[in-house]
């Protein structure tokens, strides 16, 4: 079984809906826009929000299980929002160009990809998909914070049915972080572990990158209440359009 198969059951406890982030998203992106995307959607937690708020929302994740979980809750839900597994370096491929209203890249999904190239790949292919005045909302971990200060570890998630653990290992010579987890469910004591590579992109980066890409105006926060961003800022959001 898959780490992600392990923990779709718990899914929602680990990330639950964050009303700010609704906020941030309704407030930037016009209710009358025809498409809105969500990449890295995993069980579809933001997407069926935003289904209450746009006509049309696409759900992306590269996890089948993710992926089938989200099928199966929408029985129930808004027929605004769809489902689909694929990459998000697939865009340009699975939509007509000049046809999206907005691109939510939420949860640190960003930092998955490999290297600087994909990156710039995807912030192209965002680019391409997106109406002339879209807008591109991104989140990542503030990973300046996260070297400058050599942080170790993230707060740790604590409710009734969960406890989830969250730790850095950063490998300077390769320019990669070891992301290691560990779920454990209160009700059986099984702790569920997980390793995963990730990309330690830093705001300069992402800048040029997203210049190159032709987001000529750009907005960053340090939160989704909207706080400016500094080096101590635990995320990096960012506005481009």
């Amino acid at each position: 079984m898959s780490f992600y198969q392990q923990i779709a059951p718990y899914y929602h406890h680990i990330f639950k809906i964050n009303e700010k982030q609704v906020e941030f998203i309704t407030s930037r992106i016009p209710k009358s826009e025809s498409k809105i995307l969500d990449i890295g959607c995993g069980i579809g937690t933001l997407s069926f929000e935003l289904a209450k708020h746009y006509n049309n929302v696409l759900g992306i994740d590269m996890d089948s299980e993710m992926i089938r979980v989200a099928l199966n809750k929408k029985e129930n839900q808004s027929e605004a929002v769809q489902f689909n597994q694929m990459s998000m370096l697939d865009l340009s491929t699975a939509l007509n160009k000049h046809t999206v209203g907005g691109i939510v890249c939420f949860g640190n999904t960003l930092v998955h990809l490999k290297a600087l190239d994909e990156v710039a790949d995807f912030l192209q292919q965002s680019k391409n998909v997106l109406k002339p005045k879209g807008k591109l909302l991104l989140q990542i971990v503030n990973y300046d914070r996260i070297i400058e200060n050599n942080v170790k570890s993230l707060p740790i998630i604590d409710n009734d049915v969960i406890t989830f653990k969250r730790q850095y290992n950063y490998r300077k010579s390769e320019n990669k972080i070891d992301f290691n987890t560990y779920l454990t469910v209160k009700s059986t004591q099984q702790t569920i572990k997980n390793t995963v590579e990730l990309l330690p992109l830093l705001k300069n980066e992402l800048e040029e990158l997203l210049h190159k890409a032709g987001f000529n105006n750009l907005k960053y926060y340090g939160s989704f209440n909207l706080e400016a961003y500094t080096l101590n800022s635990p995320a990096l959001i960012v506005e481009a359009w």
